[in-house]
């Protein structure tokens, strides 16, 4: 009878809590590198092998500026030289109206101009250089959504998400070596550096003890 072919034996379990020591943090990871332009490869001599999630862990970091910023008043916002005009239907215009004061928060300066029309006059800076159309319009169809994390009180709280989102790094995009530290460095100053606010997770580890027995080194 012929030789059974090998089977590759299951991926090891990922885990996703507390990770380091009070004395270390995701700056103190070794990088080896980018996983398809999307994941960021480190090696902890102590913890095995982390995978971060860029995007995941940018969108962390803007959500826990833009409360602190808009806390402290002390958000940079950009006048755009040509304001950006948005057309909604006419429940959409209706909700837009009744979240104004709150964009206006977070440096979003954005006034009827006619009928259902819109003009954004100013954004803050970190939006500076995005689509701000695309996100107004996506703040209007998910205010209504009861969909989101447990951490999103408020409105305030659906708004500051969707600013990051669309403000964070992308998945497939490419980072130098000096962005992935200030990166690490930015994510580990986050109260809450586990998870996004959305509540997916920012990073996943496997031991080098999962790792071995997956490759059949030790049972």
């Amino acid at each position: 009878p012929s030789t059974p072919t090998p089977q590759p034996s299951r991926l090891p379990e990922t885990r996703q809590q507390p990770l380091f020591a009070e004395s270390a943090g995701f700056a103190d990871l070794t990088v080896i590198g980018q996983l398809h332009d999307t994941y960021i490869v480190c090696d902890s001599p102590r913890e095995g092998m982390i995978l971060i999630d860029q995007h995941a862990a940018h969108e962390r970091i803007l959500f826990e500026q833009l409360k602190k910023k808009a806390a402290e008043k002390t958000l940079e916002v950009q006048q755009l030289l040509l304001p950006e005009t948005v057309e909604l239907g006419f429940n959409e215009a209706r909700i837009l109206s009744s979240l104004l004061s709150d964009l206006r928060t977070f440096g979003m300066d954005i006034e009827p101009f006619g009928g259902e029309t819109f003009a954004i006059k100013a954004v803050p800076s970190l939006l500076s250089g995005k689509q701000i159309a695309p996100l107004i319009i996506e703040i209007v169809e998910k205010t209504a959504d009861t969909d989101f994390s447990p951490e999103f009180d408020t409105a305030l709280d659906r708004i500051r998400y969707l600013m990051a989102c669309h403000s964070a790094i992308r998945a497939g995009q490419y980072l130098s070596p000096s962005q992935i530290k200030e990166l690490l460095t930015r994510l580990d100053a986050c109260e809450n550096p586990a998870t996004c606010p959305h509540g997916r997770p920012t990073w996943i580890q496997w031991r080098i003890s999962a790792i071995e027995k997956a490759f059949h080194r030790i049972v």
